[in-house]
Parts: C-alpha cells; sequence; structure tokens
C-alpha cells in the first residue's frame, strides 16, 4: 500500500502517555517516524512506529525516511516538538493534504529580564519537506534536530528559490504540498539574501554570548549554561519575530463556528484561575436552559468549592494546575500526568468549549485534540497581540472558531460564545449580563457565626490577595485607606485572602484592632463567597475575590494596576475584567510607573504600576459606594448589619 502522507516526530519531552494518546489520533496505516535523542528514556511502544536515534539529520539520511514510508513529504519537527495530525487523508498521491499542526508545548515563556515580565516567544517548528527539495532545503552537511532546524531548512529553502508562506500554526509550510486556498493567498517574500542576512545577525549574536561566557575565567557552570540558553532563545525570538514580520500569512481551512445541536454531551475545559471560573457562570446561565444533554466541566482543582455543587454542571473532572508554560519540562510534566484521566472524561463527548480569549496556557486544546474529540470550540481575536503573536498553533487545533472583533468584557465574550454555540437561540436569563455563586443555607450560616453582626456598624470585605505581585496593592496603603474609613465611618472590616497574604491580613488586623476579623487563609471559597455576601463593599485588588463579591450582587472598588493610558486589549485591563453586573469603582495609576509599562504593568512578582494608586483616591471611592448603599437601605427600611 502506497501512503500519500507520513508524519516524523522528534521526541525531547514527550512521555510514553502522551504519545500512546497521539498516536491514536493519526489514523490506521499512516507511518510514523520517532527520531529519538540517543539516552532518551521513552519507549515507543505502537507497532507502527519505526523508531532512530541521533542528534542530525542530512538529505540523505530524509530521503531514506520518505522512501521507507512511501511518501512524497515529510514534516520535520523540533525539539520542544509541534507535530502533524492530519485532518484527512488526501486523495491525490502528489500532495499532503490538510496538515493541521499540534505544538505539544506550545509556544512557551521565557524570562526575559529578571524585574520584568515574561517575554513570549514563538519558534518556527515543523517544516514540511518534498522529497525532490530535500538536497536545496537541507543540503549534504547534517542538520542538528533541534529548534535550529525549521529556521536553518527554511531559510535553505528560500535561497533556493522555493515559496514559502507563514502558516499561523506556528510553523512554515511550503506552499506547493498545503491546501490550494492557502497556498494562493501568500504575496511577496524577502529576498533569500535578506533572510540569510537577518538568520547571521541571530547567531552572530547567540554565539558572541557563548563566546564570553566560555572563556579562561573561573567555570559558573549551570549559570554559565542558562546565559548562554537565554542569548540563544533571544536571538532566535528576534529572528523569528522578524521573519513571521515578513511574510504573507497562510489562510487555515474554514474554522469558522456551526451551531451544536441542544443535545447529546458537552465538554468544558476550565482550567483557569478563581476569577476566570466565576466569569463562566455567565455562559453557565443561558447554556443549562438551552442545552438539553449533559454538561461536564474539567477545571482546577483550586475551584472545587464553587463548581462541584453548581447545579448546572452534570459532572467535573479536577485537576491540580499551576500555570505548567512556566517551564517546558513542568509543563510536559504535568500533561504526562493528566492526559489520561482527561481523556476519560471526554470519552464519547460531542463537543468542548474552550471559553478563553487567552493564550492556551493550560494546554486544553491539546487535551481535547488527544482525547479525539470531533468538536472542538475556541475563541480569538485580531486585537489581542499575544494571541495573533503567538497562539495561533493552539487557535489551529479548533474546529470551530469564535472570532471576537474588538476588545469587550468576558461576560460579552461568553454572550459571543453561547450565541454562536446555539446559533442564537438562547434566550438570556437577564436583560444584564452577570455572574453568580449558588451559596446554601450552611454556607450562610456559617458567615453569621464567623463574623458576627455589629449593631450599627457596617461590614466592609478587604481582598488583600492577587494572582501576580503587580495586581496587589501595597499593605501600608491598605493600612492607611483602612484607616481613615474606620476613623470616618462605623465599619466592620473582614480580612479575606489565602495563606499567601496571612502576613499582610495580620499587618492590617493590628492596624485596625477590634473592628478587623482576619479570617485569611481561614475559609474555603463557599464560605468566602458566603461573608461577602453579607458586606456592604468590597475593597481589594483585581483578583478572584473581587468577581465573587460582584458575583453575590456585592457593590466593588477594585483598584488596579492597569495605567490609565494604557490600551484595553491588555488582560489587566478593567474593560475586560473589570467587577459586572453590581455598582463599582475602579482606581487606576494615572499613568506608567515607567515607560516599559505603557501597554501595561510588566512587573510579575512585585508592586510597580499599582503603587501609583493613593488610598485618599481609595477612600473615595469606597465612600462614594458606602453613601449610595446606606441611601438604597434607609429607602427600604433595610439594615446592613
Amino acid at each position: 500500500m502506497t501512503h500519500t502522507y507520513g508524519v516524523v516526530l522528534r521526541v525531547g519531552r514527550l512521555g510514553p502517555r502522551v504519545m500512546h494518546h497521539l498516536l491514536r489520533r493519526l489514523p490506521a496505516g499512516v507511518p510514523v517516524t520517532v527520531l529519538r535523542a540517543p539516552g532518551h528514556p521513552l519507549d515507543i511502544p505502537d507497532e507502527r512506529c519505526r523508531v532512530l536515534e541521533g542528534d542530525a539529520v542530512d538529505a540523505a539520511g530524509l530521503a531514506t525516511l520518505a522512501r521507507d514510508m512511501a511518501v512524497p513529504a515529510l514534516l520535520l519537527c523540533g525539539d520542544d516538538g509541534l507535530i502533524a495530525l492530519p485532518d484527512r487523508r488526501p486523495s491525490a498521491p502528489t500532495g499532503v493534504g490538510v496538515v493541521r499542526l499540534l505544538p505539544v508545548i506550545g509556544p512557551l515563556y521565557r524570562l526575559d529580564r529578571a524585574d520584568r515580565l515574561d517575554r513570549p516567544e514563538h519558534y518556527f517548528g515543523p517544516v514540511l519537506l518534498p522529497v525532490d527539495a530535500l538536497p536545496a532545503c537541507v543540503g549534504d552537511a547534517p542538520v542538528p534536530l533541534d529548534r535550529w532546524t525549521g529556521h536553518h531548512v527554511v531559510l535553505r529553502a528560500v535561497a533556493a528559490g522555493l515559496p514559502v508562506a507563514n502558516l499561523p500554526a506556528g510553523g512554515l509550510v511550503l506552499p506547493s504540498l498545503a491546501q490550494a486556498s492557502g497556498a494562493d493567498q501568500h504575496r511577496g517574500r524577502m529576498r533569500a539574501r535578506d533572510l540569510l542576512a537577518l538568520a547571521g545577525d541571530a547567531q552572530a549574536d547567540a554565539f558572541a554570548v557563548l563566546d564570553r561566557t566560555s572563556g579562561d575565567g573561573p567555570d559558573h557552570g549551570e549559570e554559565r549554561t542558562r546565559a548562554a540558553k537565554r542569548a540563544i532563545d533571544a536571538a532566535l525570538s528576534r529572528l523569528t519575530n522578524r521573519l513571521a514580520a515578513t511574510l504573507a500569512p497562510f489562510i487555515p481551512p474554514d474554522q469558522r463556528a456551526r451551531p451544536l445541536p441542544p443535545q447529546g454531551r458537552l465538554g468544558i475545559l476550565k482550567l483557569d484561575s478563581i476569577g476566570d471560573s466565576v466569569l463562566l457562570t455567565s455562559f453557565l446561565r443561558p447554556l443549562r436552559p438551552w442545552f438539553g444533554g449533559e454538561i461536564g466541566l474539567m477545571a482546577s482543582a483550586r475551584v472545587r468549592d464553587l463548581v462541584t455543587r453548581d447545579p448546572r454542571i452534570d459532572r467535573t473532572l479536577l485537576v491540580p494546575v499551576r500555570l505548567p508554560w512556566l517551564a517546558p519540562d513542568e509543563a510536559t510534566a504535568w500533561l504526562e500526568a493528566t492526559i489520561d484521566q482527561a481523556v476519560a472524561f471526554l470519552e464519547g463527548v460531542d463537543a468542548t468549549i474552550i471559553p478563553r480569549l487567552m493564550p492556551d496556557y493550560y494546554l486544553a486544546n491539546h487535551i481535547a485534540v488527544l482525547a479525539g474529540v470531533p468538536r472542538r470550540y475556541g475563541l480569538t481575536s485580531p486585537r489581542m497581540p499575544d494571541l495573533t503573536r503567538f497562539n495561533a498553533a493552539f487557535t489551529a487545533m479548533m474546529t470551530d472558531v469564535v472570532t471576537i472583533p474588538a476588545p469587550c468584557h468576558e461576560v460579552e465574550v461568553m454572550g459571543a460564545l453561547m450565541r454562536a454555540v446555539s446559533g442564537g437561540g438562547a434566550a438570556p436569563t437577564s436583560s444584564e449580563p452577570r455572574c453568580d455563586i449558588h451559596l446554601d443555607e450552611v454556607d450562610r450560616a456559617t458567615a453569621w457565626t464567623t463574623v458576627p453582626p455589629v449593631a450599627g456598624r457596617t461590614l466592609v470585605a478587604l481582598g488583600l490577595g492577587a494572582s501576580t505581585g503587580r495586581r496587589r496593592w501595597p499593605v501600608d496603603q491598605v493600612v492607611t485607606a483602612a484607616r481613615t474609613l474606620a476613623g470616618r465611618h462605623d465599619l466592620t472590616f473582614a480580612l479575606l485572602g489565602g495563606t499567601d497574604v496571612a502576613g499582610d491580613a495580620a499587618a492590617v488586623a493590628q492596624a485596625l484592632g477590634s473592628r478587623a476579623h482576619n479570617l485569611a487563609g481561614r475559609l474555603d471559597l463557599r464560605k468566602s463567597a458566603a461573608v461577602l455576601e453579607r458586606a456592604a463593599l468590597y475593597i481589594g485588588n483585581d483578583s478572584g475575590l473581587m468577581h465573587m463579591a460582584a458575583a453575590v450582587a456585592v457593590p466593588v472598588v477594585e483598584i488596579s494596576c492597569h495605567p490609565l493610558t494604557a490600551p484595553d486589549n491588555h488582560e489587566n485591563a478593567p474593560h475586560r475584567f473589570g467587577p459586572v453586573g453590581v455598582p463599582h469603582r475602579i482606581v487606576r495609576p494615572t499613568a506608567p510607573a515607567d515607560p516599559a509599562c505603557a501597554l501595561g504593568c510588566v512587573s510579575r512578582h512585585t508592586a510597580h504600576c499599582i503603587t501609583g494608586v493613593s488610598p485618599t483616591e481609595v477612600v473615595a471611592a469606597a465612600e462614594t459606594l458606602l453613601a449610595s448603599a446606606t441611601l438604597s437601605a434607609t429607602r427600604s427600611g433595610s439594615l446592613v448589619e
């Protein structure tokens, strides 16, 4: 039997479980060759796989692979790996059909500077090579099978006069082997000598640093190795960005979202943090009345208290999640540990929905593809730099893509997703989009016991934590604002947050004395939500607690790290992730702390731009909302406590 395509996998960090599910997704009869680094512990049990060991390959070696596999083209993959999952077997023997690229790890964040936000970098991964073009693309010298391979082969292809188009799925493909609708779209190419000059610059930068770190001085060991690696990564990133900006885009197959039937089995993959899980309820509210089938949710174990007792969810799978994109080894280890139970959870599911308009740090798309789910809904936007710059590979794995044309609030994004999924058939549950949390009487009784009411005193909740240091208002400023409010109004404060803010909570509690209830680290999410429900006001950072407060209908003062002059398409922008459905005030720095933060605060571990928010501004915003709450309570004849 003659096969019209094959797959060559360069195995770097892939484990046996991921490989097992990957190979199950490749159609029977498709030949697979695995190029394994010498000494790599991975064992490939699949009898279809031919395993070759080595770190380099030349044109003759690739031609031998092609002849043995009876294919007209090969797919080379970098060490961090992009692998190909064909959409269908091609009918003609002269092409490879539509190839959808699945990033095993995908674009990863690399540390740019110790005091700066990690910068996204993307690399050219696979290159489809027609066998007759191998000598021109690869040459006679062995080529290292690492992330340089893609650059090297592409540059040689351009130098040989072969047309190259930029494929948003994360790599470059020779258009003559691509889908016709995409092959005709590339327009204009840089001359080969210009591309080669860019490559020379990148290599010169990298090896100059290597030379400096390998001189006659003392051997700094691991630190020297890390410095050299950062230099090579940075040089590759610059080359990749410049190439990607120059080459015209390849137009992928039609991925417009089509409505789902209102029955069957649905899987929602939402592996995000607390706040994002609360915002998901704005999608569940209209979904459940419309969808008559089973709704399963795969979520982070951190949000167990919020999702396991939600009546709109029929079954859940909770997994430990700790931002696996922080390091390639951590990412592959997490996927390896999770994939078996995730695939079992998604068995028989008709469609998955990944309601995330952000880069796929949590590898949810990988899970959906490896589980073989036939319909995979997702979101993208041309106005989100992170998505257009390095998340296209994840988008390419979706079968149904909902495009959000402009930055808008997350609940509006959820509304657009719901309209696409239902074909407009899901009626909104209320005239104003909002979120909710289902609490019971046990939760509420615990809240009353934890924070006993004091006649005449108004309860204010202070949220002290946040997912990143840049979102945390300094504790000394929290103390100043809280003491000012306590001096002007008869208030009781509930200090909320996790164990990570125990020290800050203790400092605030000491400053407020008997007026403070220090609950940091003492309550689960549902009990925290019940305490929030009793408060007249929430004051705190952009965090899960802020979204929980809004979900239980409490007015919110958000202290944001996002400068007023920064754009609305950033992940810190209140325009996208501010409080919704309740009266609120958002206090933001008027200007970035330094020019590097013009698009959004770049600090990760420490407060930076947010230090520009003064206690006076927060007190003024709080007093405005407290006055409104008091007026509403007076008119309704109710008391806060």
